[in-house]
């Protein structure tokens, strides 16, 4: 008698166990398939300033399907100013899973020594590529520059931390393509570290538009950020 009413708990609890799951996975997809977004032409491009802007293109694919008709793009570009500028790219599966990407568009002028650059930087063992710096022209023979280190802590040894990694400066630019700093080591911003930085052996090409040198602490070149910035 025992041994049959200890069957029929069992059968009982495992019937409750199932009706339990099949109730709970009433109305839910036991199996999504996200989306996935490639951009055509890369993600960091650069635009001529004034010219027009065109998309290179995006495709979206989930699963075998293309859903790239239900991708949403958002963002502005703006190429009557030097700068970068954000596209972010969006699509939401059935089941309400978004896939993302996101694109930068530098505005670059090929003409002038003022404008948006994409930087090589290199010091130590750590090297970073297509950076965003911007020099701006001061309207007086000079011209600021947003990082003297090229982006190598604001955007590649330390992104997204709440520090003015940034060492603003004043540049000159003679007629031989020497650049040198307007003010001396001035350390122009609230920069982090508060180590003064001196430019060593500035170029400026302008037939390539590319601009090298050395962010030397303190004056020393053998202390110094390698820096190349190009269009």
């Amino acid at each position: 008698m025992k041994k049959s009413i200890f069957c029929l708990l069992i059968s009982a609890l495992t019937l409750l166990s199932f009706s339990s799951c099949s109730k709970d996975s009433e109305g839910l997809t036991k199996i999504t398939t996200y989306a996935v977004i490639d951009l055509e032409g890369g993600s960091i491009i650069t635009v001529n300033k004034g010219a027009e802007f065109v998309d290179p293109g995006y495709t979206a694919i989930q699963g075998t399907e293309d859903v790239t008709a239900n991708v949403t793009v958002s963002g502005t570009i703006n190429t009557a100013k030097c700068g970068a500028y954000k596209l972010n790219y969006r699509v939401v599966n059935p089941d309400g899973f978004a896939a993302t990407a996101q694109r930068t568009v530098v505005v670059v002028d090929p003409s002038n020594f003022a404008s948006a650059y994409l930087s090589h930087v290199k010091y130590g063992s750590r090297e970073y590529f297509n950076l965003v710096v911007l020099i701006t022209d001061n309207g007086d023979g000079t011209y600021a520059i947003d990082d003297l280190c090229g982006g190598f802590y604001s955007q590649g040894r330390y992104p997204g931390y709440p520090y003015d990694f940034n060492y603003e400066e004043t540049l000159k630019l003679d007629d031989n393509g020497i650049v040198t700093l307007a003010n001396g080591m001035a350390n122009e911003g609230p920069w982090y570290f508060g180590d003064p930085i001196d430019v060593v052996d500035g170029k400026y090409d302008r037939a390539t538009g590319t601009i090298t040198y050395g962010a030397a602490f303190a004056g020393d070149p053998e202390d110094a950020i390698s820096v190349e910035l190009t269009k």
